[in-house]
């Protein structure tokens, strides 16, 4: 009998394995995310293979499969913990040493009111003396133990026996907990967790156990999961902290309780506060008083999250904690067990992490716990739900509107096209009545119809303005009815005409797209919000000779947009969640000299223009972090400077892993046939982009984050140009050759110089 893919098979099995996590205490391959425990509890993983020559090191696994297969507390207090290692192959790493881990071990004490939420409190603890900062007093911390004994059993197995009795700690341990009005009594009836950390070789990672220490139970137990990993590295794209070696939310809830504060900033670092008090960072009531929000670390380096600023809205809670009630219709979230304790079970701990100012010993009579919170905010409370209270009244009136591009007729060169579109609330299925429905009448309330050309790449030359944006119609004024609920606009200006000179003319496709925003009363309080209405777009032809379009290439992919930025409403709430309707404006062609020379607050780069392409301005946004040189554009009508340095700009994932916003193949060298140069001189003739001097694509879109001098001589070296013509690049005078390093599969292949890994869910 053959046995065929056998590694296959088993690499599968693995897989399976690791995202079971639960009672199993496996921890996740690179790029698989636990999910729930199976039916039947936890899981058994296959035992290591001893290879039969050159055993797998330790120091140079690239993956790493961590099992925590047992743990027993024994009669002297000392849990011992049985676990297993192998690497990617499943080939048992035998030189593992106490150098390479650290381990934690914590019990899960209920809440005081009875209810499913609890607190962790670690076994293993450290005074910390305040040294700076504002902390007056010494305070308790959780840490890990490597002191114990590590028993190898040679096979890939291994048993710990730690040196902290958790039924005898030190007595100063216990007198400082006292002083806080902390519990560190074991309880062997509650569920306790042991944690690992691996470190110091090439991958970091964190298995946890639990269990009841009484029974040896590992299934159907007490549990506190009111968040996933993959939430966090859903932005954070790596959630890794503390030098790198701490990449698991059940690893970081051991330490990160009730139980630990910072001595020298006298702030909790409960996960539950010091988490909401990061992402709130300078919205923080305390902040925006004037004080500051900041936590010190390794060796007392400080950490001021005073500046921080959250890229979507805090009140969307359900982005990060999720369960079977708050996120069982959401396919873009990940369901824990407790997923819903934050609209379930108001506390003054997690309710005044962001309402930090907020005095509960006045509210209502006097909150000093949180035995009375969910009597007034519950769903038939004096107050309402918590999920009430988080609603975003915005957010609601956004799903009222939705417009469709119908169809695109005389598109030809020269011609004044007409398009159909349909502007229906989907809650009711009404189509709105631009003429006679009073919400388009009021102040504020927009809609329009944009064309732009062409989809191999946006340029919208012939416009008849000195900016490359697309040309628009208002449909306000100029809606036809079509008698079915829908209308047609015709465009102002024609589709530029073949007769006029080269490089002028418009052909191939383009695209047509309804943008606009209603004033709406959210409150009713009469007070108008502008709440966008799209966008939406459909792509039409310039061809007469077969109509067929031609859709613009896709390199990103907005889903991965929104795991951050929740919605990307821009341009006054006229622009809404449409990468095709960005990128009309945002092409090559455009800069924003028009404004520069009115700015209210003008740039001190010194720069005449700044290009608005998307492939060199979305990568600058984000990278001022390795940037020389900080983005500085000026916005609409001159009012505002945008300058995205480090004060404004905190992004939370990798900046090297482009998987995190394009597609699968949208960041490859080399780039798709068609993509122009990116222009930062619009010369005398701003018309006319022939005079232009442009910098290559290729280059635009690296230097986008690699804008140092050694970085842009490098692209130099090897066939850039940033002050060239497209007419340079045409001839094959300028010719770009990143992609003989770069492209897939060579050398120096994008994919692996950036390392790149997929997110969860994507």
């Amino acid at each position: 009998m053959k046995i065929f893919g056998a590694r296959t098979v088993l690499a599968g099995l693995l897989a399976l394995l690791v995202a079971c996590g639960g009672g199993g205490g496996g921890d996740r391959a690179p790029g698989v995310e636990p999910g729930p425990t199976p039916p039947g509890g936890s899981v058994t993983p296959p035992p290591p293979v001893i290879p039969e020559a050159n055993p797998a090191p330790y120091a140079e696994a690239r993956e790493l499969f961590p099992f925590i297969t047992n743990v027993t507390v024994p009669g002297d207090g000392r849990p011992l913990v049985d676990f297993q290692l192998s690497d990617g192959s499943n080939n048992a790493i035998t030189d593992l040493t106490l150098d390479n881990v650290r381990f934690i071990i914590a019990k899960l004490t209920p809440s005081a009111e009875g209810n499913l939420t609890g607190d962790w409190q670690s076994y293993i603890n450290r005074i910390e003396q305040p040294g700076v900062g504002p902390g007056t007093q010494a305070r308790l911390q959780a840490t890990t133990e490597a002191s114990g004994e590590l028993s190898n059993n040679g096979d890939g197995s291994y048993r710990y026996r730690f040196a902290t009795a958790i039924d005898a700690l030190p007595e100063e341990i216990l007198t400082q907990a006292d002083s806080e009005g902390l519990d560190l009594g074991y309880d062997p009836a509650l569920t306790h967790r042991v944690a690992i950390q691996f470190g110091g070789g090439q991958v970091p990672a964190n298995p946890d156990y639990d269990f009841v220490p009484a029974t040896g139970a590992t299934d159907g137990l007490f549990q506190r999961q009111v968040a996933t990993t993959a939430s966090c590295n859903s932005c954070h794209d790596q959630l890794a902290l503390h030098g790198g070696g701490r990449v698991e939310i059940n690893y970081c809830v051991t330490c990160h309780n009730p139980g630990s504060t910072d001595a020298n900033s006298g702030n909790t670092v409960d996960m539950k506060v010091m988490i909401h008090k990061i992402h709130m960072g300078a919205e923080l009531p305390s902040v925006q008083a004037g004080g500051e929000y900041a936590i010190y670390g390794f060796r007392d380096s400080k950490h001021d999250y005073s500046g921080l600023h959250y890229p979507q809205d805090i009140r969307l809670c359900g982005n990060c904690h999720a369960g079977t009630a708050t996120g069982a219709d959401r396919a873009d979230v990940f369901l824990t067990s407790q997923g819903d304790n934050w609209a379930e079970y108001p506390s003054i701990a997690a309710c005044g992490s962001c309402h930090d100012t907020f005095d509960f010993s006045r509210h209502a009579g006097g909150q000093e716990d949180d035995s009375r919170c969910a009597s007034c905010h519950s769903a038939g409370g004096r107050a309402g739900s918590i999920a009430d209270s988080h609603r975003i009244l915005f957010n609601e009136a956004r799903q009222t509107f939705a417009a469709t591009v119908l169809g695109v007729e005389n598109s030809a060169p020269g011609q004044q096209a007409r398009v159909s579109f349909r502007l229906r609330n989907p809650l009711t299925g009404d189509d709105y009545d631009l003429a006679n429905d009073p919400i388009w009448q009021r102040p504020g309330s927009a809609l329009n119809i944009r064309l732009a050309w062409d989809t191999r790449d946006y340029h919208n030359t012939g416009n008849n303005s000195p900016a490359a944006s697309s040309i628009s119609s208002s449909a306000l004024a100029g809606a036809v009815p079509s008698g079915d609920g829908s209308y047609t606009v015709t465009m102002d200006l024609p589709i530029p005409d073949r007769n006029v000179p080269p490089g002028i003319a418009a052909s191939g496709s383009g695209v047509a797209i309804v943008e606009g925003r209603a004033a709406v009363d959210l409150e009713g309080e009469g007070t108008l919000t502008s709440v966008p209405v799209g966008d939406a777009h459909a792509f039409f032809s310039m061809d007469e000779a077969d109509g067929m379009p031609v859709e613009r290439r896709q390199s990103v992919e907005l889903d991965k947009c929104l795991a951050c930025h929740g919605s990307l409403v821009l341009h006054g709430g006229n622009r809404a969640d449409n990468i095709d309707s960005c990128v009309s404006c945002h092409n090559p062609r455009n800069t924003d000299r028009d404004v520069r020379g009115i700015a209210a607050s003008p740039p001190t780069d010194g720069k005449q223009e700044e290009s608005i392409d998307f492939k060199s301005m979305i990568h600058a946004i984000h990278a001022p972090s390795i940037r020389d040189n900080p983005l500085q554009i000026v916005g609409f009508r001159g009012f505002t400077t945008y300058v995205f340095d480090e004060d404004a700009v905190h992004y939370p994932g990798r900046l090297d892993n482009c998987l995190a916003c394009h597609t699968d193949d949208g960041y490859k060298l080399p780039l798709a046939d068609g993509v122009l140069a990116t222009t930062v001189d619009t010369g005398d003739n701003r018309e006319d982009p022939r005079d232009d001097i442009v910098a290559t694509p290729m280059a635009t879109a690296c230097a986008g984050c690699h804008d140092d001098p050694v970085a842009k001589a490098h692209m130099r070296s090897n066939g850039a140009d940033f002050a060239t013509s497209q007419q340079a690049i045409d001839s094959g005078e300028v010719v770009e050759q990143c992609a003989v390093c770069h492209g897939e599969g060579r050398s120096q292949d994008v994919s692996s110089v950036h390392g790149l890994r997929r997110l969860p869910g994507f």
